[in-house]
């Protein structure tokens, strides 16, 4: 119907949303992408609201959630993890255990919501709260003396194995922005030294090869020739990397 059209609307494949609901669906989305990086608690709070609220919105719109063609698989491995569930001796333990599968659910989500101006809004706050928390890692280290295996820079989370794993999301979103991004460059590009030196004085090996993986990937699908920056960044790292950094490096190979 028309007017259906003009509440939901799809201009130049860029969905436009007029709905009330879709600007607090956005709200929320903003505030739980930014809270990761802050609160796991708050986060979560904050996506289930996200989710309640999208589906709030197609309800309202009448209309079909939509997913990139990666959340196939994902739904295969989802249906998989259940038929074990199923299975398994205990099968309500298991199942319990499976809720987390609810998190898949963020892919459409964000997919939906996330699009044309609103996109680059959310990568906005990922690296703007991102720089905050490297910051924050960094003083931990030089100032607080978060500096060796026993404690490290964890930011404004409860452990660094999480705060390096957001550190990394950070990174791939930064990386993305500065290679495929035809505007809006600037910010990224001031942002990616900070996070890249928190996450490497988080001492956290895992992290780092995911980072490095990550951007490998990128530079692949934007220019196979690219590829040959990654050893290069990787060998300035190791060059100025201080003396523990290196330590915590070589010992990946032990």
């Amino acid at each position: 119907s028309r007017r259906r059209h003009t509440r939901f609307r799809n201009v130049t494949g860029v969905q436009t949303c007029a709905l009330p609901i879709c600007r607090i669906t956005t709200a929320l989305l903003l505030g739980f992408v930014g809270a990761l990086q802050v609160s796991i608690a708050l986060a979560e709070t904050l996506l289930w609201m996200t989710l309640l609220s999208w589906v709030a919105l197609h309800i309202q719109a009448r209309t079909r959630p939509s997913a990139p063609r990666f959340f196939i698989p994902l739904l295969a491995y989802a249906g998989l993890t259940l038929a074990a569930s199923l299975l398994s001796l205990d099968r309500a333990a298991s199942l319990i255990d499976s809720r987390q599968l609810l998190l898949f659910a963020i892919v459409p989500a964000v997919y939906d919501v996330a699009r044309g101006e609103r996109a680059s809004t959310v990568i906005d706050v990922i690296l703007s709260v991102g720089a905050a928390s490297a910051v924050l890692g960094i003083v931990q280290y030089g100032v607080l003396h978060y500096d060796n295996l026993g404690q490290r820079p964890q930011g404004l989370l409860t452990h660094y194995m999480t705060y390096s794993g957001t550190l990394m999301l950070v990174i791939c979103a930064a990386v993305a922005r500065l290679i495929f991004g035809s505007r809006d460059r600037i910010w990224p590009a001031l942002v990616m030294p900070a996070v890249v030196v928190a996450l490497a004085l988080t001492f956290t090996r895992n992290a780092w090869i995911g980072a490095c993986a990550a951007t490998g990937v990128l530079l692949l699908l934007k220019d196979f020739r690219l590829a040959g920056l990654l050893p290069v960044i990787v060998a300035v790292l190791v060059v100025f990397a201080p003396e523990g950094l290196l330590t915590r490096l070589t010992s990946t190979f032990n």
